[in-house]
């Protein structure tokens, strides 16, 4: 799978189970790890209701990656300037998925940046990215990130 041959379009409703089931597996082997056990528990039960959020069409854009009518990754982007949510499955990850799903989201953004919250298992991607820290490592309620932002030329 490359960059160039990826599927990348936006969700539908009949989307969500599958998203959250993606975002849930993604973070349970990539970000819990790296949390207390109160950040785990906060992070998993706002799965369901972050997901549902990333369907208001109104204030995100929200695209999946597909392979085979399968959903291999989700990328949202909320006020044309904020990303919240990018995820891709384990299986497809270093396969330039992720890569692919940035760069569509960072086309469609609006304004001169575009800022996030990384995950702490994301920082070396997101730098590679062109994404610089704009602050310390924050912690909110055991849940651990990074603030980053991508200035565009």
């Amino acid at each position: 799978m490359s960059e160039n041959n990826l599927v990348i379009e936006p969700v539908s409703p009949e989307d969500i189970n599958e998203i959250e089931s993606l975002v849930r597996r993604t973070s349970e082997q990539d970000i819990f790890p790296l949390f207390s056990d109160e950040g785990r528990n906060t992070f998993s039960h706002s799965i369901a209701q972050d997901t549902r959020t990333i369907f208001d069409s109104h204030r995100f854009y929200t695209v999946k990656a597909m392979e085979e009518n399968r959903i291999i990754g989700v990328a949202a982007l909320r006020d044309k300037n904020y990303m919240t949510t990018l995820f891709v499955d384990k299986s497809y990850q270093n396969k330039g998925v992720g890569k692919g799903l940035l760069n569509h989201v960072l086309e469609h953004s609006e304004g001169e940046s575009v800022s996030l919250r990384a995950s702490i298992n994301a920082i070396s991607f997101y730098q590679h990215q062109g994404f610089e820290a704009t602050g310390p490592e924050g912690n909110v309620k055991g849940v651990r990130f990074l603030p980053m932002t991508y200035i565009k030329d």
